[in-house]
């Protein structure tokens, strides 16, 4: 069944896109707000921000550049938040949905968002508990679950992927290879760029001169978390399937030198994803 088209409604209040969005889409009772952290002052005006709501807090460790995402709900975003921006360090971005929600439907929905989003895996969950699931009646639970539809819509049109099951962001089902000397390894290319590394790819353990960066980093994380573990004298073993932000980060961290992904993957012809994509046809 095709899809329908949807329309966002963005609010800039202060005139500086870099600063507090506001969003609704037609015809929805919802409202969601996008702030970073250091404008979290500019949510005073807003009394929506007072009701109860779900809050979603976006950052990136500073070191492997890996994606991090906690999950919360408040009766009450503003002095909640003020307790995060001391506690919690890691994020930089935060998203609150509110309205037309009530105790019961926020508790609902953080239950039901912090589920979905472990499952999915696009994002490292800072939640150390699951929220346990709270009884509502079948027509409240139509209800928030026609609101989450909103948000998770929300959520993808602002490149958040963090409801965006793997398996459903694969861009056209190819495998893609990576071959050298010491290192080999499969993949999948998914639709926001990220590549999907699949376990049991080999990295080479001898670096290059030039390797540094964000992969180095990376290596190095993976060594101590067991994602990389020895194989033989020369190479690494990926444990877990793992996310890459593009095709260069996955082909450097797995061959430990500079290389341009989008020449170094290749399909089982032997074409590169830059042939494949990104060239015009003759």
């Amino acid at each position: 069944m095709q899809k329908s088209g949807q329309v966002l409604q963005i609010l800039i209040p202060s005139g500086n896109p870099n600063g507090l969005k506001v969003i609704g889409i037609n015809g929805w009772s919802g409202k969601c707000f996008v702030v970073p952290r250091q404008n979290l002052k500019e949510l005073r005006e807003h009394p929506d921000i007072q009701k109860p709501g779900l809050y979603i807090l976006f950052g990136t460790d500073e070191v492997s550049g890996e994606k991090l995402a906690y999950i919360g709900e408040s009766e009450s975003f503003f002095h909640r938040v003020n307790t995060h921006d001391a506690k919690k360090d890691f994020w930089n971005i935060a998203v609150i949905f509110t309205g037309e929600l009530n105790r019961a439907y926020v508790k609902y929905l953080e239950h039901r968002a912090t589920a979905l989003a472990k499952d999915a895996k696009r994002m490292n969950m800072q939640n150390k508990v699951q929220p346990q699931e709270n009884s509502l009646s079948d027509f409240d639970k139509v209800a928030v679950e026609k609101y989450f539809e909103n948000v998770r819509f929300i959520l993808s049109a602002l490149n958040y992927e963090l409801f965006d099951v793997l398996e459903e962001a694969i861009t056209d089902g190819s495998m893609y290879y990576l071959n050298g000397r010491g290192y080999k390894a499969r993949a999948h290319l998914l639709d926001n760029g990220d590549m999907l590394v699949l376990a049991g790819g080999l990295a080479s353990i001898k670096e290059s001169a030039s390797f540094r960066g964000w992969s180095k980093a990376a290596r190095t994380r993976f060594l101590e978390e067991g994602r990389l573990r020895p194989y033989n004298e020369n190479m690494y073993e990926l444990t877990k399937d793992t996310l890459f932000k593009s095709p260069s980060a996955a082909a450097a961290t797995m061959s430990a030198r500079s290389i341009n992904g989008w020449w170094a993957w290749k399909d089982g012809d032997g074409r590169t994803m830059d042939e494949i994509l990104r060239r015009s046809e003759e």
